[in-house]
């Protein structure tokens, strides 16, 4: 009995043993199977992948190739799209504001949009108004007068009288305006806030700094340079002025933080782009000045050639000077002073401007459109003479001033 036991034990622990085999094999079968399953996947996502990367890149390429050829198309034509009469007089000029334009005279100013809509008005009776944008704000002021107004996109929000002649003006994109005021043989420079608050009186005495020949006030209103005009024995030279409203100039002497003498040099251009970066332009030299707090000079470019004329925007420089190959050369300078580009071309012009993406040249019937990689996409006459040209949106629509009507023209 007890070996019929034994010989059954054994039995079962064969089949033990037989089954446990049987399901090791099993297990490796499933994971042989497992990891050819996991493969696969694996392969098929990669497979994916490759393909949306693939197409990724396609879209890239499509939109860059597109976006290149919209860059360097031109055009050799235009239709008025829309056009409506004039209702300003002929001595009304015009300036762009944010999305809008002012039209201002010696009776008023006003700010009217794309399709000569009015935002605002306000009459005024300045015999020679001078303006200045800044980004959000507008100011007006009599030359020579009195008077000066600050405005926005929504309307007038101050009046500025004054006992003494206002020389220059400079506004700040908060609206604060400079006024250099003409006090005998001293200059008085004062800072008002957009309601008409004196908030800085200062004073410049001719004989000891110089007459100034050009002031311009930082985007933020905490800073402020002068050109002067110094003569000291018999020769001319230029004094660049830096001041400081904030905390920082509260120890300097007149606010006066930073400054350079060049000696028999004129630089009768000076301007603040935003609320950091400031050139300064003479005959045959741009200096480029950078600071949140005190300027300091970053680059110095000697020009070969006397510059004929400058315009800039908040981002870039442009001077004009004699072309070797044309009558002109255009050369556009960034905030840092890298050349962008140089382009030459030969139309007399009365305007050049930074206008949208483009750069805009126009004489009374003439127009020459050039894009910001310096290539010229449109030049074209009008028959009734141009008195403002600007662009409205996109590559190819822009809007013509004429003496009697305003038209929307598309290139084509």
């Amino acid at each position: 009995m007890r070996g019929v036991i034994l010989q059954k034990i054994k039995y079962i622990g064969k089949r033990i043993r037989k089954m446990s085999i049987q399901l090791f094999k099993r297990d490796e079968n499933t994971d042989a199977d497992l990891k050819e399953y996991e493969k696969n996947l694996f392969r098929h996502r990669l497979r994916n992948l490759a393909l949306g990367a693939g197409l990724f890149g396609v879209v890239i390429l499509c939109g860059f190739l597109l976006w290149k050829s919209v860059e360097n198309r031109t055009y050799d034509n235009y239709e008025v799209v829309k056009s409506y009469e004039r209702t300003d007089t002929m001595t009304t000029q015009y300036t762009e504001f944010l999305k809008y334009v002012l039209k201002y005279s010696k009776d008023g100013i006003s700010c009217v949009d794309h399709n000569n809509n009015p935002i605002w008005s306000q009459t005024y009776n300045m015999q020679n108004p001078i303006i200045h944008v800044r980004q959000n704000s507008v100011a007006v002021a009599e030359e020579n007068g009195t008077e000066a107004l600050i405005f926005d996109a929504s309307g007038i929000q101050g009046t500025i009288q004054t006992r003494l002649p206002i020389r220059q003006i400079s506004v700040s994109s908060q609206g604060v305006l400079a006024a250099l005021l003409e006090d005998g043989d001293v200059m008085r420079l004062k800072l008002y806030d957009k309601k008409g608050k004196e908030l800085v009186d200062a004073k410049f005495e001719l004989q000891d700094v110089g007459y100034p020949l050009r002031m311009s006030l930082s985007a933020d209103a905490t800073k402020l340079a002068v050109a002067f005009l110094q003569v000291q024995d018999g020769s001319i030279g230029t004094c660049l002025a830096f001041y400081n409203f904030s905390s920082v100039g509260e120890n300097q002497e007149d606010r006066l933080v930073a400054s350079k003498i060049l000696k028999g040099v004129v630089m009768p251009k000076i301007e603040y782009m935003d609320s950091t970066h400031c050139f300064a332009l003479g005959t045959n030299q741009l200096l480029l000045y950078e600071g949140a707090q005190i300027p300091e000079l970053k680059k110095e470019i000697e020009l070969e050639k006397e510059v004929i004329s400058v315009f800039h925007s908040e981002r870039y420089i442009g001077l004009v000077m004699e072309g070797e190959e044309q009558r002109y050369c255009l050369q556009v300078y960034d905030l840092q002073g890298s050349l962008q580009f140089t382009t030459e071309f030969d139309m007399d012009y009365r305007v050049l401007k930074f206008s949208g993406d483009h750069i805009l040249i126009y004489n009374e019937f003439e127009c020459m459109m050039i894009n910001h990689n310096g290539k010229i996409f449109f030049t074209g006459t009008f028959e009734e003479s141009i008195s403002n040209l600007y662009t409205q949106s996109g590559n190819n629509r822009f809007i013509v001033m004429h003496a009697s009507r305003t038209d929307q023209i598309k290139l084509k």
